[in-house]
């Protein structure tokens, strides 16, 4: 069997205090979790990302999805600098998820 080619998808994130939490939401992917601080919060999404997207690519649905939603994928990591509005309260960060480019036969 060939090896298997991959490349990375860009997501976004974004955190704000709700009560005594914050709350992080991925909205390509409807992902969220949370922390008791942003930090925390971000790095629960991350892993909350790679969850779904493991369970996106053993279930075959990664490509549909992807695909549906509009998420490229890269053959080489993002380095290009993001422009984006963000809403005061907000904060913003990037994750790079690695995926597999095709599903294999």
């Amino acid at each position: 069997m060939a090896s298997e080619v991959q490349g990375y998808v860009v997501l976004t994130g974004f955190a704000e205090r709700e009560g005594s939490q914050f709350v992080s939401h991925c909205r390509e992917l409807g992902t969220s979790s949370c922390g008791d601080t942003v930090d925390e919060a971000l790095e629960s999404l991350g892993d909350a990302i790679g969850v779904h997207i493991n369970a996106l690519i053993e279930t075959g649905e990664l490509h549909r999805v992807l695909r549906e939603r509009n998420i490229r994928i890269d053959l080489q990591p993002c380095h290009d600098e993001l422009s984006v509005r963000v809403l005061p309260g907000k904060i913003f960060t990037t994750y790079q998820q690695l995926v597999p480019v095709a599903v294999p036969v």
